[in-house]
């Protein structure tokens, strides 16, 4: 078991399987640690190739806890945790598996942020939003508990703990029974782990809730797992929501409750389960609303340089030191964002994180952004004050005019002509009226193919050349204003030039729409 550590906060991370193997990361549900999801269920899953993951919701478990009664956290905090688990372990994307709010924390992220998610898995859950129609209200029994008074109970008093988390679970059973024994075994365990049980059982349900998404949004394939008798979100709540997700299957299962699927139901879930998880997915961050176009490019990309981030490490090595004129425009950006404003600045497509150190050595705010989970090893490694995050360029993590400049130091180069206006569209929604835009790129005609990494082991990917009349007309119909160009090498076999641009204006509706983020490429 290992902590998370992020702005103040610690989230307690347990993982089972092999690192380098695909990820599933078990999202719990309200005021529940990760020891519902119990360690056998975890090596059902990892013994068939997968790294699975499994972590303690804030005020749960070992992780951070606030006050009883007083909560400190959100219910947006709690949709973008899973993901700053992946960025801290350096993991672009996983199969999300989520129990009850976990599987509206996963519909969440499934629709803000669909390069992240390979699939989507949601037991015992309802629509997050959208218009599922009428359904059903929970049992009596359930409503009950919702009006009920608080718990008159010592916290201090281990066994009565036990007994109150085992009497909570009690009305969430099923048709089949109520399990005492496993039930009790794992309020046991809870109990002797977590930091404050009284904040883990009442906090989650005073946090508001976090933002509604509409289902019929998720591009993820998309497996419902419900129950028939499930007393909380009866099996109608299950059935809307497969109709709802455009590629969804469901299964039902007889005669459990609202709960991850007992070991009675493992031969069952887990062989479907694993046929979910293993089946095709497509490329990562694709191109969304145009399905026809080919984003194969972005595995490539990812998979290029994950294989070859020390050698791409060691060839930029000092590059800014040899590079005055790379250096200058980095300080110009600077003085016209402002030192010390505490403004934030995006490096997006950081790579190693040079560019990165070196703007925050300059005083701005900046933090880095890239596909590639090894590049960003690296990142950390080197800039350890520095914050790096997963990311791509479509799906930029900033909301709407929260930034103030984005760096794009040839990480543009990857990215097809056909994907580029989305490209510039969702550099201008996140960068705040008046903020900057700094792009370098490799002048010229066509593309470039390549076949041998800086390691000389095999990659496969191509690159992209481009004039600064065609990035300049890219940057104004997405709603910004050229402020200069530098040109780099002019009479070299690889130009390159430097354009710096401000936002002015909304992107034009012609040019609005999505595309994917590239890796990390620089001169």
């Amino acid at each position: 078991m290992e902590l998370v550590k992020f702005d103040g906060i610690e989230l307690a991370v347990d993982r089972f399987g092999a690192c380098q193997d695909d990820t599933v990361l078990l999202i719990a549900g309200g005021g529940q640690s990760m020891d519902w999801w119990t360690p056998d269920f975890c090596r059902m899953l990892s013994g068939h190739g997968f790294q699975v993951i499994r972590y303690d919701h804030r005020d749960t478990g070992r992780s951070t806890a606030s006050p009883p009664g007083r909560p400190r956290h959100t219910g947006e905090d709690l949709v973008t945790d899973p993901l700053r688990i992946l960025d801290q372990l350096g993991i672009a994307c996983a199969h999300l598996i989520g129990l009850s709010l976990g599987g509206g924390i996963a519909q969440v992220i499934a629709v803000r942020f669909p390069e992240r998610v390979r699939t989507l898995t949601l037991m015992e859950s309802s629509p997050a939003g959208g218009d599922p129609g009428h359904l059903p209200p929970p049992t009596a029994e359930v409503q009950s508990t919702f009006a009920a008074d608080p718990p008159d109970i010592d916290w201090c008093d281990r066994a009565a703990v036990v007994d109150h988390r085992v009497n909570v679970e009690r009305p969430y059973a099923g048709s089949s029974g109520f399990d005492v024994r496993r039930t009790r075994e794992i309020a046991a365990t809870e109990v002797d782990r977590t930091t404050d049980m009284e904040s883990s059982m009442t906090n989650h349900f005073l946090v508001a809730a976090g933002p509604d998404v509409d289902p019929a949004a998720i591009a993820a394939p998309t497996l419902v797992i419900h129950s028939t008798a499930d007393p909380l979100f009866p099996a109608a709540h299950g059935r809307a929501l497969a109709e709802m997700i455009p590629h969804c299957d469901i299964l039902m299962l007889e005669g459990t409750g609202h709960e991850a699927p007992p070991p009675s139901q493992w031969s069952t879930v887990i062989p479907r389960l694993l046929t979910h998880l293993r089946q095709p997915t497509g490329p990562v961050g694709s191109l969304g609303d145009t399905p026809s176009s080919d984003s194969s490019w972005l595995d490539d990309i990812r998979r290029g340089y994950d294989i070859d981030a020390e050698s791409y490490a060691r060839e930029v090595e000092g590059l800014l030191e040899a590079s005055p004129h790379l250096r200058a425009s980095l300080r110009v950006f600077a003085e016209l964002i402002g030192e010390d404003t505490g403004e934030r600045v995006a490096d997006v497509g950081c790579g190693t994180g040079y560019v990165t150190g070196y703007l925050n050595d300059l005083g701005v705010n900046a933090f880095g952004i890239d596909i590639s989970p090894e590049m960003l090893k690296i990142a950390r490694h080197d800039h350890p004050s520095c914050h790096f995050e997963i990311g791509t360029m479509t799906q930029l993590s900033a909301e709407d005019a929260q930034l103030a400049g984005i760096v794009a130091f040839w990480s543009i180069v990857h990215v097809p002509d056909s994907a580029m206006p989305g490209v510039m569209n969702e550099f201008r929604r996140v960068l705040r009226s008046g903020g900057l835009l700094l792009v370098g790129f490799h002048v010229g005609d066509g593309a470039e193919h390549t076949s041998r990494g800086y390691s000389g082991r095999a990659v496969s990917f191509d690159s992209f050349l481009r004039h600064p009349n065609t990035v300049a007309q890219w940057m104004r119909d997405a709603g910004f204003t050229v402020l200069s160009e530098l040109a780099l090498r002019p009479a070299d076999p690889s130009p390159g030039a430097l354009l710096l641009a401000r936002a002015d204006s909304q992107p034009s509706a012609a040019c609005a729409g999505p595309a994917s983020s590239p890796g990390s490429v620089h001169e």
